[in-house]
């Protein structure tokens, strides 16, 4: 009767690599999703180079979201690739939070486009700072669990895991914020937007305590 509790307990027990996989899938449908929304330009068959060059500095605003948007993407997975690799175990609750980051990470390319469509537009402004607001308390909630869960590795020293996550909640307030600048003045907001993935592009190394 022991071996096979023992059993069942182990078939419900969730792989990181399995999470992983998944999670790798995802990001990059959500990456590909952002390049879809960037179109050729119409213009008539005899067009001119002026015009061409006119038509694409019209879209500055769709290549800047998209380079952001991307950015900010390819942030999330540096940073969801090493926090599963530093993890010992997975449990069923991680499953969910993992999810609920990737709900976010496949929604952002619809704000992308509509920012990029109207970039100095209140409203579009405040749907990309929500969005992103979102995404970050959910990779924050995931890693929160991680650590009230135990699923780190026992090497890891625990002020190193609490710094990351503390370093990890400064995104969502600022993006917050972002959401409150749009109606005051929308240049702060856009700013933002351009500022949060620069504090984030190097993610904060996890060292073991074996490591030299």
């Amino acid at each position: 009767m022991e071996n096979k509790q023992n059993i069942k307990e182990k078939e419900f027990s969730p792989s990181t690599n399995r999470i992983e996989a998944f999670s790798d899938g995802v990001f990059a449908i959500a990456l590909t999703l952002l390049v879809l929304e960037l179109r050729v330009p119409e213009l008539v068959s005899s067009f001119t180079n002026s015009e061409a060059l006119a038509a694409l500095y019209n879209m500055l605003p769709k290549f800047t979201g998209f380079i952001v948007s991307f950015v900010v993407i390819a942030i999330y997975w540096v940073n969801h690739h090493q926090l599963f690799q530093s993890l010992e175990k997975a449990d069923r609750p991680l499953l969910w939070f993992n999810n609920f980051l990737l709900f976010w990470m496949c929604f952002i390319p619809f704000p992308t486009a509509f920012i990029g469509e109207y970039p100095l537009k209140i409203i579009p402004v405040m749907l990309y700072g929500t969005v992103l607001t979102l995404a970050g308390i959910s990779f924050n909630l995931m890693a929160r669990h991680c650590i009230k869960a135990g699923l780190f590795k026992k090497t890891i020293p625990f002020s190193r895991i609490l710094k990351g996550a503390k370093r990890g909640s400064i995104g969502p307030v600022i993006y917050f914020a972002s959401i409150i600048a749009a109606p005051i003045y929308i240049y702060i907001s856009l700013a933002i937007f351009i500022l949060v993935p620069v504090l984030y592009f190097i993610p904060q190394k996890i060292v073991e305590e074996n490591e030299e």
